[in-house]
């Protein structure tokens, strides 16, 4: 698949971000976080652009909108073999968790 973004984004306050059709579909775009511990780095591996596109959409809105002062992402399987879409991101089982944390004023 060609992914092709919409490159004119637009993130409003008064409602939660829309995902695209495809994404939300397609549950082969999904984004697995390795942790090395021995030489202190995270990666973040997205299967897809898309993955990749969602992802910084979803963390977009939350720096313009959000107002916990942190966000958590981590993988979740409810019915066999989809895997779930947790704010916005789907996760493989076998990643780390994510957690962001930012002022929230």
């Amino acid at each position: 698949m060609n992914f092709e973004p919409n490159r004119d984004i637009e993130l409003n306050e008064e409602k939660d971000i829309i995902l695209s059709n495809t994404f939300l579909t397609e549950n082969n775009h999904n984004l697995y976080v390795e942790i090395n511990e021995l030489n202190k780095y995270a990666s973040l591996i997205f299967s897809s652009r898309l993955a990749m596109y969602e992802f910084a959409r979803v963390i977009m809105h939350e720096a313009l909108h959000g107002e916990s002062g942190s966000v958590e992402f981590y993988p979740m399987i409810i019915e066999e073999p989809q895997l779930e879409i947790i704010n916005g991101v789907r996760m493989t089982l076998e990643s780390a968790r994510v957690f962001i944390n930012y002022p929230d004023n």
